[in-house]
């Protein structure tokens, strides 16, 4: 009996008459409230099932009991054994008919056996022989229409099962039972949750953490690198104008070439470095980013040309340059503009042997577009997916015809995306490549 049908059976007799025949009704009326009381006061799984273990073996009088709910599988799993002491049950105890706990979980329906060892009408099974049982209770434990397991006791003692006594109670008790044990699952199941998520916030914290740590390490590390390469630098290249000083005008024309390498060597190292040390700051995050309105025309493509210009005369390339927008206004930082469009150009004018680099600002809808295009060696279609990686380059090894240490396209890529850009990239091997960066168009 479900504790709703005793409630609804109590409050039927009642209204019938003033004075009310109770013998239709369970007389432990103050045991069932203080047993479905008590069960729901706490949400500890292992103390509700002790609980209401306890209290089926105590209104049975039998001599133990045990309780079995279903796992994630599916499958009844062994939870707790008591005997009528109180004293818990080593698992191995449970030695009952599992066919009569399989049949009440699959049927959903109690079953109550007496005089077990003597009811041929039973299916009696070599575990009730073997321990000699008599009186058998067994009810499932369902809540809604949702079969969680079983609840079990038994005794030795052959005794009259009072239905109206003990076996409505136990069904009560079984009903209620269900409730409190899925109640206290559910609790348990949220405090599992939330002391995973615990760990994991600590283990994203320590992450974190030890990430900031590595990130400022590699920052310290590089800076220091940085020092140390710079400083014997400036000696070698302070040492380099002193000798300088001391030739004639016929010996530093002999000396023209080495004291050229020596310069563009430190040059290039001093380069390298920079360049590490600005990828490791975007990488790290540390980095600020201060947009103001900026005219690509005249703060940055016109300097970049007039500083570029001799090293694409030095290479004998043509470099032309072509503004279709004027007024091109776009909201940008100044130094990440500049050293994106720096190392693209630079890049181009490397990259080409013969023939042109030309840059053209235009307006597209509402963009304005910088291409920069070149006749040089162009980009496979199979390195176009690594084109952005860092320290990545078509030609690696000591063998690769051009200098370089990878980084330009990646860091231009960076800066390009932290100013809310686009880039894209058509190229043909040995025929050439354009790059085009696009900026949302900012009016005046």
């Amino acid at each position: 009996m479900k504790f709703s049908e005793f409630q609804k059976k109590l409050s039927s007799v009642n209204e019938e008459s003033s004075s009310p025949d109770l013998s239709s009704v369970p007389n432990n009326l103050d045991l069932i409230l203080d047993i479905v009381k008590s069960i729901n006061k706490s949400l500890i799984l292992d103390d509700v099932l002790t609980l209401v273990l306890k209290y089926a073996v105590s209104i049975t009088q039998s001599d133990r009991g045990y309780i079995v709910l279903q796992n994630n599988d599916g499958k009844l799993e062994y939870k707790l054994g008591l005997d009528n002491t109180g004293r818990q049950l080593p698992e191995s105890s449970f030695q009952v008919s599992t066919s009569v706990v399989a049949d009440v979980f699959i049927a959903g329906k109690s079953k109550f056996i007496e005089s077990a060892l003597n009811d041929r009408t039973e299916d009696t099974s070599q575990s009730i022989i073997k321990l000699e049982l008599q009186t058998i209770l067994c009810s499932p434990l369902i809540t809604g229409d949702k079969k969680i397991g079983v609840i079990y006791v038994d005794s030795k003692s052959l005794r009259k099962i009072k239905v109206k006594e003990i076996t409505e109670t136990f069904e009560i008790l079984a009903g209620q039972a269900a409730i409190a044990i899925k109640n206290a699952q559910l609790y348990n199941n949220q405090i599992k949750a939330y002391r995973a998520l615990q760990n994991a916030n600590e283990q994203l914290r320590k992450a974190k953490e030890d990430a900031e740590k590595s990130n400022r390490l590699k920052t310290e590390f590089l800076a220091q690198m940085s020092h140390e390469i710079r400083t014997p630098i400036n000696i070698i290249f302070g040492f380099t104008s002193l000798l300088k000083e001391e030739f004639d005008l016929d010996q530093l024309k002999r000396h023209k070439e080495t004291f050229d390498s020596i310069t563009n060597a430190g040059k290039r190292i001093m380069n390298t470095v920079d360049t590490i040390l600005e990828m490791s700051q975007i990488q790290t995050g540390n980095i600020d980013i201060a947009p103001v309105l900026l005219d690509l025309q005249n703060d940055i493509i016109s300097d970049l040309i007039k500083e570029y210009k001799p090293f694409a005369d030095e290479k004998n390339l043509e470099l032309h340059y072509i503004n279709e927008a004027p007024g091109s206004i776009i909201h940008a930082d100044r130094y990440m503009v500049k050293q994106m469009f720096s190392k693209l150009l630079d890049n181009a004018i490397k990259y080409t042997h013969d023939g042109f680099v030309a840059v053209r600002i235009y307006s597209e809808a509402d963009k304005v577009c910088v291409d920069i295009k070149d006749t040089g060696v162009g980009i496979s279609r199979e390195y176009m997916a690594m084109l952005y990686t860092p320290f990545s380059q078509e030609e690696m090894g000591y063998t690769r015809k051009f200098e370089g240490n990878g980084l330009g396209l990646a860091i231009a890529k960076k800066y390009i995306e932290l100013n809310n850009a686009r880039i894209k990239v058509l190229s043909v091997k040995k025929k050439g490549t354009k790059f085009s960066v696009c900026f949302d168009k900012t009016e005046l």
